[in-house]
């Protein structure tokens, strides 16, 4: 690897993602959300997110979900 500064972004991508099968959420886009939390000021909710479920299914997208 020629960039050092990076091993531990690509370790935990190779081992959490195929290796444990436990997803990541690393490109959830919150902007929605925290305008939301800033109009209402309500900033407390229940943060949720499954993969498909597919069969040997690898980086499936996270399908996050929050109910405020």
């Amino acid at each position: 690897m020629a960039d050092p500064d990076k091993r531990p972004e690509l370790f935990c991508h190779f081992s959490l993602l195929p290796l444990l099968g436990l997803p990541i959420g690393e490109m959830w886009d919150l902007d929605a959300l925290a305008e939301d939390c800033a109009s209402d000021g309500v900033y407390e909710g229940l943060f949720t997110s499954a993969p498909l479920n597919l069969r040997s299914g690898v980086a499936s997208p996270p399908n996050a979900l929050v109910i405020k």
